[in-house]
C-alpha cells in the first residue's frame, strides 16, 4: 500500500509540471489554445489600441534639405534712350570749334524730319515704338543730327536697318539737286552691334551750294542710331570720316 501510495504522488507532480508551459522547447498551443499573451505579461491577453491610444513611437521621417542655391545678381537696369545720345564732347571734331548741343527731345513720328538726305521719312513710321533726338551745332555752319530709336525686338530693328540700307540705294535717283553723289555702303567696326557709313554730297554746282555729310547706323539689339554729320564745301573732311567715328563711340555707350 505505501509502495502505490508513493507511485500515485509521484505521477501526479510530474504532470503538474509538464502543464506550466515555461519549460524549454515545450510543444506550442494547438487550435484551441487561448489568445497569445502580451510580451512581459504571462496569462495576459493581448489587446488591440484604442481610439484613444497614442500611436505607435515611429522613427522620424526625415525631410530632404533644401538645396542652397547662389545669390541671384541684380537685374540689369533697362538703359534708357537718352543714354545712347553722344555729349559734345564725345561728338568728332570738325574744323577748329567745339560742338554745342542745339536740343534734345523725345520724337513726335507724325512730325519728326528725317535724318541726312537719304532717308525717307522719320524712323517712326517703320516701326520705332520711340526715340529721341539731338542737333549739334559747329563752327562755319557745321551741324550734326544724331537720333536713337528703339523697337519692339531686335528683329523689327534689323528690318528697319534694311530699309535705311535700301534707301541710300536708289538716294542719287531721288534727290532733287542739280548734283548728288552718294557713295557705298561700308561697314563700321564697332564695339557692340553691327555699323554701318556712307558719305554723300549734294547741292547746286555753284560754289558754296553743295553739302557734304557723312550718315552713320548702328544697330544693337532693339536699338537703332542714326548719325549724320554736314559741312559746306571743303570743310568736311576728305582723309577721314567723322560719321564712322561718331558710331564707334556710340557703340560703347551700349
Amino acid at each position: 500500500m505505501p509502495s502505490l501510495l508513493a507511485l500515485t504522488l509521484a505521477t501526479t507532480v510530474l504532470l503538474a509540471g509538464c502543464a506550466t508551459g515555461d519549460e524549454p522547447g515545450a510543444a506550442p498551443a494547438g487550435p484551441d489554445t487561448p489568445a497569445a499573451t502580451s510580451p512581459g505579461a504571462t496569462g495576459t491577453p493581448a489587446t488591440s489600441p484604442s481610439p484613444s491610444d497614442p500611436p505607435p513611437a515611429t522613427a522620424p521621417t526625415r525631410t530632404p534639405r533644401d538645396h542652397k542655391t547662389g545669390a541671384l545678381g541684380p537685374r540689369a537696369r533697362a538703359q534708357s534712350v537718352d543714354a545712347h545720345l553722344l555729349a559734345a564732347d564725345r561728338m568728332p571734331a570738325v574744323g577748329d570749334g567745339p560742338w554745342t548741343i542745339a536740343s534734345t527731345a523725345p520724337e513726335d513720328p507724325s512730325a519728326a524730319e528725317a535724318v541726312g538726305a537719304c532717308q525717307k521719312t522719320a524712323l517712326g513710321t517703320i516701326g520705332a515704338m520711340s526715340s529721341v533726338r539731338r542737333t549739334f551745332t559747329g563752327p562755319h555752319g557745321i551741324t550734326a543730327t544724331q537720333v536713337v530709336a528703339v523697337f519692339p525686338d531686335s528683329r523689327s530693328a534689323w528690318r528697319a536697318h534694311g530699309v535705311l540700307a535700301a534707301w541710300r540705294d536708289d538716294c542719287e535717283q531721288r534727290l532733287d539737286f542739280p548734283r548728288a553723289v552718294v557713295g557705298p555702303l561700308q561697314q563700321v567696326r564697332v564695339h557692340a552691334g553691327t555699323g554701318d557709313s556712307y558719305r554723300a554730297a549734294y547741292g547746286r554746282k555753284a560754289r558754296g551750294g553743295m553739302r557734304a555729310a557723312g550718315l552713320g547706323i548702328l544697330r544693337t539689339g532693339s536699338y537703332l542710331t542714326v548719325v549724320e554729320i554736314t559741312a559746306g564745301p571743303g570743310a568736311y573732311p576728305d582723309d577721314w570720316d567723322p560719321a564712322r567715328v561718331a558710331v564707334r563711340r556710340i557703340s560703347r555707350t551700349f
